[in-house]
């Protein structure tokens, strides 16, 4: 009879700590992955949450978002096919001062076709491969959308928009200011 107020205590103390612990984690553990996804996708991170309205369902879309990376297998684009992507921008670029709009969005096909040729998902619409990219290239997809989203009209509206496309198809081959010297282009 006398171990069970011990027994008793022990327990009491266990339930306590346990508690404890499970509190000061639950409150310390959000604030460590919104500060480790603050880093990972920097200005994406802002534009997440602007879109879903708030942290915690942005934070859901990131975190999904890495999920579905990490299940990509990747793989290096072969030297023939980056060339033919490279040319590909090239003629995006020259066809802008006859059709600026359509030169946008031929950027944009030129991005999914390198996506598509780096072990991406086929398919996806814009937006979702936008999603997927940015894990890999953070910036480079927040300023696509920055521009976009700053939509004011006008060819110089779209000047910015085919050099933040560009910004995004240089990060994704590895330097597109040579054709045929593959990861050792010069920038």
């Amino acid at each position: 009879m006398e171990t069970t107020p011990l027994v008793l205590f022990v327990l009491v103390v266990i339930v306590v700590a346990v508690g404890t612990t499970i509190a000061v984690r639950s409150s310390i553990l959000p604030s460590r992955r919104t500060a480790r996804l603050r880093r990972r996708f920097g200005a994406e991170y802002e534009h997440a949450v602007r879109i879903h309205g708030d942290t915690e369902t942005a934070e859901r879309d990131l975190t999904a978002r890495l999920s579905r990376r990490a299940e990509l297998r990747l793989r290096a684009i072969p030297e023939d096919l980056r060339d033919g992507h490279v040319r590909a921008w090239i003629a995006v670029q020259q066809g802008f001062v006859d059709d600026p709009e359509r030169s946008v969005r031929d950027a944009r096909a030129v991005i999914a076709a390198i996506a598509l040729d780096l072990g991406h998902s086929p398919g996806e619409d814009f937006e979702r491969l936008l999603d997927t990219l940015s894990v890999d290239h953070p910036e480079e997809v927040a300023e696509v959308r920055r521009i976009r989203d700053d939509d004011t009209g006008g060819t110089e509206h779209l000047r910015g928009s085919l050099v933040a496309h560009r910004r995004l198809v240089d990060a994704l081959l590895g330097g597109i200011d040579t054709v045929g010297r593959g990861s050792e282009t010069q920038r």
